[in-house]
This record gives structure tokens, C-alpha cells and sequence, in this order.
């Protein structure tokens, strides 16, 4: 699943954390609208900001809605570093549920003393290559303290990601269940506390994100109602009332307005 933004200049995150970390880029602003337009996809991202000497490093949790960012909130050069879904909870210490459909500060998440150190630390990075790796260093620290927050059930739901993911046909919470040998409310809240959302909540937005892609691989006038029937909604009016929920208007607005959107 791909997604969401602006479109943005790629960076290349170290290969180590490459089970956790989905993607580096330096956001930019787009010649009209929002600075920065996030679909939901179930993961997490890093946003580091830094102007005139100061800097912020915000968390943004998973969220089942589209999130818009104005250019005032985006200085150039802002850097996001997104968590592949599931891949973020060893580096916060709290369940994801804690840290879904909000907005917190690294020293809320880390303390003061741990946050202003990175600050500090990313002040001084003389370029955003130079940001990313001083952010890594201290993720990779984070890894490997001895209170690093590992849920029993982590194995669980990172293999309940993948088949939710990679199934041609999304299995039902039910059928998910049964394959990973837990009953349904054991997995609900395992996966609230690895992945920030429900299986049923990550389902939908694997099927929505999969409408996406196939709506913009099929050129200015898709067939909603073959996409519909090819990612598994029940027809095209379950698809625009899915599309509806998660973007506020319709597939066909959406995409007419999506040229800011990589």
C-alpha cells in the first residue's frame, strides 16, 4: 500500500531498519493547495521541521482519514519519515492505539530530555541526507534499550499484516482469525496495540488504497464499477460511500483534484 502525499523528493533510509521503515522523503509545496495531503494506509511517520534554528519532531498515528497539512505548517526542507504498517511501535514505548488519529511531540513520546537531544542533534545536521541519519541513529538506539516496547502478540499481527496485504481476496476478521489460531477479540486487540487499528479498520484501508491504485492505472476515466468488483467491494455504490469516508468526496473528485498528490 502506497500512500498518500505531495509529491516528494526520495531518500534512501538505512538498510537495517529496513523491516520497520517504509520510506524517507523531503515534503515539499505544491504549486496550489495543501502543503502535504496524507491518505490513510495504516502506518505512522516521523515529520521533522526545522526553521531558523529551532526544530519540531512529531509523530502522526495512524488514522483511518484523509489528512491535510496547510503550507504554513510545512517549512521547506520538512522531512517525513514513514514507518511501514506495524513497523513503529519498538520506537515509541505505548500501544498504537495511544498514538491513533492524533499528533504527538517526541518529547511527549521519548520525555524532554531524549527529545531536546535529537532536536539539538538535528539543528545541527547541516543537510536533510544528514537529518535522516542522525534520526536513525537514534531510532536504532531506541531499538535496542532494554525497555523497548515489544508486545507478545507483535509476531501476531505482523503476520496478519501481510495476509490482510497480500491476499488477492481480503479475508473477513473471522477467517483471519481462525488461519492465526486466536480467537477474534484477541487479535482486535493485538492488532490495536502493534498496529494502532482494528483488522477490520487496516482491511478496509488495504481495499481502498488498492481502488486507488487501480483507478490511476486506468487513465482520466476508470470503470469504477470493474474496480469495485476487482478489490472486493460489494459494487461501485459500496466503493463511493468507502471513498466518501476516507477523502470526504467522491472517487471521481478525488482524482480530478489528486495532481498534488505522488
Amino acid at each position: 500500500m502506497d500512500p498518500d502525499s505531495t509529491s516528494d523528493n526520495a531518500l534512501v533510509p538505512r538498510s537495517d531498519l529496513s523491516r520497520f521503515i517504509q520510506r524517507a522523503r523531503i515534503l515539499w509545496r505544491g504549486p496550489s493547495g495543501d502543503a502535504y495531503v496524507r491518505l490513510p494506509d495504516g502506518t505512522v511517520e516521523l515529520v521533522i521541521r526545522v526553521t531558523s534554528g529551532a526544530c519540531d519532531v512529531h509523530a502522526l498515528g495512524p488514522r483511518e482519514h484523509v489528512q491535510h497539512k496547510s503550507p504554513s505548517e510545512v517549512p521547506p526542507d520538512t522531512l517525513a519519515l514513514q514507518f511501514k504498517p506495524g513497523g513503529a511501535y519498538p520506537f515509541f514505548g505505548l500501544p498504537m492505539s495511544e498514538l491513533a488519529h492524533r499528533s504527538l511531540s517526541i518529547d511527549t513520546l521519548w520525555g524532554r530530555s531524549d527529545g531536546e537531544r535529537l532536536r539539538a542533534s538535528l539543528v545541527n545536521a547541516p543537510t536533510a541526507q544528514a537529518r535522516l541519519r542522525t534520526l536513525e541513529a537514534a531510532l536504532v538506539d531506541r531499538l535496542h534499550r532494554d525497555d523497548v516496547y515489544e508486545p507478545a502478540a507483535a509476531y501476531l499481527v505482523r503476520r496478519g499484516i501481510r495476509l490482510l496485504s497480500e491476499a488477492i481476496e481480503i479475508p473477513r476478521v473471522s477467517e483471519l482469525a481462525r488461519t492465526l489460531g486466536v480467537s477474534e477479540r484477541h487479535l482486535r486487540r493485538a492488532f490495536d496495540d502493534v498496529l494502532g487499528m482494528g483488522p477490520k479498520a487496516f482491511a478496509r484501508l488495504v481495499r481502498f488504497q488498492r481502488a486507488l491504485q487501480a483507478s490511476t492505472a486506468r487513465g482520466a476515466r476508470p470503470d469504477w464499477g470493474a474496480i469495485a468488483t476487482g478489490v472486493g467491494y460489494y459494487d461501485q455504490a459500496h466503493l463511493i460511500a468507502d471513498f466518501r469516508a476516507v477523502t470526504g468526496t467522491t472517487p471521481g473528485a478525488w482524482l480530478r483534484g489528486s495532481t498534488r498528490i505522488s
